[in-house]
């Protein structure tokens, strides 16, 4: 089993926040609404001489809360699906010999850039820069657009189709930065960005019009099998290991 190097996850940070927020949205919603529903009551059977706009604003406010709480529970489902997606990821990633070293969540913090990464693999064969997707159905788009197409089939045979950004495009910055922070370390290590998609069963429709240099995946086998093929110009020693966990850790 390869050696782990967890580093806080800024996804599962804004997962907690957002379960937060939707609890608590749900809770007032429901507050708002029995206080507003009990003022009302109360002027009904004309046990108080309040007015009745009062019991209108509180439920007017309970309205906008559920509605609050309906969007915060979407962008939840959101945040939960990627850090299962990261969780998977990171099960399969643990396969690899222990020669390798696995860093969860690093971030680059260079030339005035901040970027969280998914996952960083370092072997002797080179740094492998892992962004995990967690989107099932067909994923169809060119690498030189900035959105692809998700199409995926519900209940009922309902089709779903939606935008997602390009994963390649963010892959390849990832990797062009990390090469800019490797050049300011002194740092000569092969650098390897790769998307892998954790569902095995979407299908792939990816044309490679841009030439970015991203490796594309979604099966666990061809994932494993590529980080421990890759052979490239330099070898990482233990020297420049030290020096990258460190960057990162600091």
């Amino acid at each position: 089993m390869p050696r782990l190097v967890k580093i806080k996850s800024q996804l599962k940070q804004n997962k907690n926040k957002a379960f937060l927020k939707t609890a608590l949205a749900i809770l007032l919603a429901f507050v708002f609404a029995v206080v507003g529903i009990g003022f009302l009551c109360t002027i009904l059977l004309k046990k108080s001489t309040i007015s009745i706009a009062v019991p209108i604003i509180f439920v007017v406010i309970s309205l906008i809360l559920f509605i609050t709480f309906f969007i915060l529970r979407k962008n939840l489902g959101i945040l939960q699906s990627g850090v299962r997606g990261e969780e998977a990821t990171l099960k399969i990633l643990r396969k690899l010999p222990k020669e390798y070293t696995i860093l969860t969540n690093p971030v680059i913090l260079n030339r005035g850039i901040t970027m969280e990464l998914d996952f960083v693999v370092i072997g002797k064969n080179g740094v492998f820069i892992v962004e995990s997707k967690n989107h099932r159905g067909i994923i169809s788009g060119k690498t030189s657009k900035q959105n692809w197409k998700q199409v995926k089939h519900g209940k009922n045979d309902k089709v779903y189709e939606k935008e997602i950004g390009n994963p390649v495009k963010q892959s390849y910055r990832q990797g062009k930065r990390m090469a800019e922070m490797f050049k300011d370390f002194d740092i000569t290590a092969d650098i390897y960005p790769i998307v892998y998609f954790v569902d095995e069963h979407s299908e792939l429709k990816i044309l490679d019009d841009a030439e970015l240099g991203v490796e594309i995946f979604n099966k666990e086998n061809k994932l494993l099998d590529f980080i421990q093929s890759a052979n490239g110009k330099h070898t990482v020693n233990s020297s420049e290991l030290a020096k990258i966990i460190r960057f990162f850790k600091r």
